[in-house]
């Protein structure tokens, strides 16, 4: 399939969301959303990438590589249990429930708007609900119905972030989540997202096309390369609890 009009859009909403700034902060672990968007971004702006990760996760051990390979300057933000307590606090709050999942996922970015010394800031969201990202969408009967579900709340999400960036004096942008991005995303068909086990078959077109590495796939879900869900369940068993009831009960 041809990438050409979903790379233009892409750059579009790059430099929208950039306006005048000279410089860009990009959350970034190494997988094909946030490496592309790194590409992007570096095409018009001085661009420092921010992982902000669990030691001994998945990301800490890899994200290090991928980014001397791509030739992005990289600051990783390790997340000790005292801080991930804070941020999971925050996200919470900025969720608006104790569901463990999107808290998890936006632990990390919370952590990026927070440590980013730039005043914009991307994320690649909405990436893997637009292009079929998501290992769940291989085996389920209607995977298009689901990801218009998953969008709607990655779409809340985004918002709420976008919400929290602005009362750090910063702004955050989601180059996927832009209309024209979503309005291409849904004029594909199915089958050209993904066939058999392939998942977000555009987006591998599309790294190629802009000269990234290879081996660039879908990777596990920042939730969990991050390890960030993984250390919450361990502090929750060792209090005793429920991820969801020991995500409630942590106060300031």
């Amino acid at each position: 399939m041809s990438t050409g009009l979903l790379l233009e859009s892409l750059r579009t909403a790059v430099l929208r969301a950039k306006g005048d700034e000279k410089s860009v902060g990009v959350a970034y672990s190494g997988g094909i959303d946030s490496s592309i968007v790194a590409a992007l971004a570096q095409e018009i702006a001085d661009t420092r990438c921010y992982s902000a990760v669990v030691p001994g996760s998945h990301d800490a051990r890899t994200v290090s590589a991928s980014a001397a390979e791509e030739g992005r300057e990289l600051e990783v933000v390790e997340l000790s249990d005292e801080r991930l307590v804070t941020l999971a606090i925050e996200a919470r709050d900025l969720v608006g429930s104790s569901d463990s999942t999107p808290i998890a996922y936006t632990i990390p970015l919370v952590a990026v708007i927070g440590t980013a010394r730039e005043n914009v800031v991307f994320a690649g969201n909405g990436a893997d609900e637009l292009f079929g990202g998501y290992a769940k969408y291989v085996t389920t009967p209607n995977p298009q119905q689901e990801m218009e579900v998953d969008l709607g709340k990655s779409i809340r999400e985004a918002k709420a972030l976008e919400r929290h960036a602005l009362v750090q004096g910063k702004r955050i942008g989601f180059p996927f989540l832009s209309d024209n991005v979503r309005e291409l995303a849904r004029t594909m068909p199915i089958e050209q997202k993904i066939q058999g086990s392939s998942r977000k078959l555009p987006l591998i077109s599309l790294a190629r096309e802009i000269g990234l590495p290879s081996e660039h796939r879908p990777k596990k879900a920042a939730q969990y390369s991050s390890g960030v869900l993984r250390r919450m369940e361990k502090l929750a068993k060792a209090d005793g609890k429920s991820t969801a009831a020991w995500v409630a009960s942590l106060s300031q």
